[in-house]
């Protein structure tokens, strides 16, 4: 049997203060479309592990 299809939709918005290569010089936005849940980050770590915690959600709750 196949395991359910999971989807999630975010609009991320990421800009630069500084050297692009240093992950703390990023900061964003990120709004998860299915909740309308935004959400603003200070650095590109933040960004992921909101992401991360996202998408574990989207394990729980599969789309029909």
């Amino acid at each position: 049997m196949q395991s359910p299809v999971r989807k999630a939709t975010f609009i991320i918005r990421l800009w630069t203060d500084g050297d692009p290569v240093d992950d703390n010089a990023w900061r964003g936005t990120a709004e998860h479309i299915g909740s309308g849940q935004s959400h603003q980050f200070q650095t590109l770590d933040e960004i992921i592990a909101w992401l991360r915690q996202e998408l574990a959600r989207t394990e729980d709750e599969p789309e029909s």
